[in-house]
């Protein structure tokens, strides 16, 4: 199984975003839909081994955590355009707005479930996975070996990650870059995605 980890910062954390303008209405979660989309889409099929939290901390009523779980998910929930995966995204923060409790999670679709889960709740439930941090000046990931299966990737969105992350995943996670810039999260889960495919990881 591959994780990806994203902490979504300004993302709004209810359904009170305009579908004809998540860029400038949703705190970004335009950005997310592509990062999704880089998740779980091939160009003829959809990855059944990717699990995918998305932490969403921006108004009104943070937190909230959204899990997208691939052996579950049906393709045609999940479409490859950003329309859909925002309604989708939608849906799951209505149904969160009665969430009161920190640890329970709701499934609101088959495979997609939401929670009160914080950035490091999420952290620290996969801390038995082999944790990775992407980000800049991080070994190059060309130069690593990576093990077998249960791989967890850690990213931020457009805002990055803040000097307490970075020190909260100090001795966690380690720390990589697909290379000598900053990349878009999408691109980034998309060159992951096909690196470990290159080299055969499942």
């Amino acid at each position: 199984m591959r994780v990806f980890i994203i902490k979504a910062n300004e993302a709004h954390t209810d359904f009170d975003f305009s579908l004809k303008d998540l860029p400038g209405t949703s705190g970004r979660i335009d950005l997310i839909c592509r990062a999704l989309n880089a998740a779980f889409h091939l160009s003829h099929s959809f990855r059944k081994n990717v699990r995918v939290y998305v932490t969403f901390l921006g108004p009104p009523d943070p937190p909230k955590t959204i899990r997208f779980e691939g052996p579950k998910i049906r393709p045609k929930i999940l479409n490859p355009d950003e329309i859909s995966i925002a309604k989708v995204i939608g849906k799951a923060l209505k149904v969160g707005r009665n969430i009161r409790n920190p640890t329970k999670e709701v499934e609101v679709l088959p495979g997609i479930f939401i929670s009160r889960m914080t950035f490091e709740d999420v952290v620290r439930r996969n801390v038995k996975m082999n944790l990775y941090l992407l980000e800049e000046g991080g070994k190059d990931i060309s130069n690593l070996v990576f093990p077998k299966d249960n791989l967890a990737f850690i990213l931020g969105d457009h805002l990055g990650l803040t000097k307490e992350d970075l020190s909260f995943l100090e001795g966690i996670a380690e720390k990589i870059s697909i290379g000598p810039k900053a990349y878009l999260t999408s691109h980034v889960i998309s060159f992951v995605n096909i690196y470990l495919d290159r080299v055969g990881i499942p």
